[in-house]
């Protein structure tokens, strides 16, 4: 199943904060997202410097709050942090996608992308980056595994390991037989799909060797 989605977001400039100076652009990202052969090429390029911040999704929306969206020209949250964050604290500016090349970009992604960062009409990202979470299973030693709903059959007690992150309740909700993407109008169902995913992982977490991160 899709991970989720990284994408760019333009954080506001304001004049209270110090506008950015037209020859520097400040970026706040997680590392490894601007590796040091794109930032040069960039650099050379344009004649502007990069100034990078590594963050992870939590202190971008602390720090981005704290300034009122200034001191950064382009953020680097996943999708799922920035629609419900500029609804209530507006630190983004929606982006204008006159200006961006969408064709070099995988039409569905932008698509979905456009939807899940909208807030009044206005969409707040494009993508950057995605992946796969996927499940590896050792054939020689568990032929009959095929569904991520092995990860709590008790056949492979103490021979399962996992990330904990959010795309795991995701992909349990699927093992489960449920699609919790469509129930994403519904908070009630939604809710009450995730109670028993939580359930699952809970009664299962007896026969997991180990949690990685």
């Amino acid at each position: 199943m899709k991970k989720l989605v990284l994408v760019g977001a333009m954080a506001l400039s304001l004049i209270s904060t110090g506008a950015m100076a037209k020859d520097t652009l400040r970026l706040l990202t997680w590392k490894g997202y601007a590796p040091a052969k794109l930032v040069k090429d960039f650099e050379a390029q344009t004649g502007i410097d990069v100034k990078i911040t590594y963050s992870n999704n939590e202190e971008m929306i602390a720090k981005l709050r704290a300034t009122r969206g200034g001191g950064f020209d382009l953020a680097q949250p996943s999708q799922d942090r920035i629609s419900f964050v500029q609804a209530k604290y507006p630190v983004y500016q929606p982006i204008d996608f006159s200006r961006v090349n969408t064709a070099q970009l995988t039409t569905s992604m932008v698509d979905a992308v456009k939807k899940n960062t909208a807030v009044d009409g206005k969409s707040y990202a494009v993508p950057h980056c995605y992946g796969t979470t996927g499940l590896i299973v050792n054939k020689k030693l568990a032929p009959e595994a095929s569904d991520w709903s092995d990860l709590w059959n008790p056949k492979y007690e103490g021979k399962i390991s996992y990330r904990l992150k959010r795309p795991l309740l995701i992909a349990t909700a699927f093992g489960m037989g449920e699609n919790p993407f469509a129930l994403y109008n519904d908070i009630a169902a939604y809710r009450e799909l995730m109670k028993r995913v939580e359930t699952t992982l809970i009664d299962g977490k007896k026969l997991v060797k180990n949690y990685w991160t």
